[in-house]
């Protein structure tokens, strides 16, 4: 409903529009439609998350071309072409996502994401979905966000999500983490370590890490494409150790069916 208003809006103001949803979809307006998939059958809208990311990249390789920037529209296309087989390699290990979940639905774990640069709405991502799938208490923040404030309400018991990739925020992830070790949070690292002197602390009780993209030459700005993954299977897990409906967006029992009609989306 919103969306639709934007576009209408949009039109009103003479606005050039693109709207990039899913096939055979009621969006109607915009100058340009690109599909991605077919209509996600989940409330949680996983599928159609990477797709529209994955649009989103291609316009922006494509972008680099026409503007003249060749060798980041030539490194944006080698990293797209990567993605597929890396894709593959986390789906393959879904296991480990497994055993994290189970573990933080045993203990009742508050789990907190926390992500840098593009994959600041990779931990907003985490968050939304966890609680969509499994009505978890969980929170996503950008990483300074999460290091002025929140983090002193982080806890021995909760499970911290950070996630870590090549960037300009691996010195302040870091920071991050050399602090956490400190509270004793248990944590799994989605990524790579961001420094020599953290290597250490993935060898104490309670930390671990999955690997997205090790070995691959891949811009940063790529990353949420394979960041989202496993966190998107940490919903889906959390949910199936909890018992509840991954893709009912909670319309199975009353009182949340009655309070979703209160609304329209």
């Amino acid at each position: 409903l919103h969306g639709n208003l934007a576009v209408q809006r949009a039109m009103e103001a003479k606005v050039s529009t693109i709207g990039i949803t899913g096939k055979n979809s009621k969006m109607q307006g915009p100058d340009i439609v690109i599909e991605t998939v077919e209509q996600d059958p989940s409330s949680t809208h996983s599928i159609s998350y990477i797709g529209a990311l994955t649009r989103l990249s291609q316009i922006a390789a494509r972008l680099a071309a026409l503007l003249g920037h060749t060798k980041q529209a030539q490194r944006l296309e080698q990293g797209l072409a990567q993605i597929p087989s890396l894709m593959e390699n986390i789906l393959a290990r879904e296991d480990e996502v497994r055993s994290i979940a189970r573990e933080a639905v045993a203990d009742s774990r508050r789990i907190y994401f926390v992500g840098a640069g593009p994959n600041a709405v990779t931990a907003t991502e985490g968050a939304l979905k966890a609680k969509e799938a499994a009505y978890v208490t969980a929170e996503g923040f950008e990483l300074e966000q999460a290091i002025h404030g929140p983090q002193v309400a982080f806890e021995t018991a909760d499970l911290l999500i950070p996630i870590s990739v090549k960037g300009h925020g691996q010195a302040r992830m870091a920071d991050f983490l050399l602090a956490m070790s400190e509270i004793g949070s248990r944590t799994w690292l989605i990524g790579g370590i961001p420094a020599v002197q953290t290597e250490e602390l993935f060898k104490h009780e309670g930390w671990s890490r999955f690997a997205i993209c090790d070995g691959a030459d891949l811009p940063e700005e790529l990353t949420p494409l394979l960041a989202a993954l496993p966190v998107q299977m940490l919903a889906e897990f959390l949910a199936e150790a909890r018992g509840t409906n991954a893709d009912s967006f909670r319309a199975d029992q009353e009182a949340y069916k009655r309070a979703g009609l209160r609304f329209r989306i």
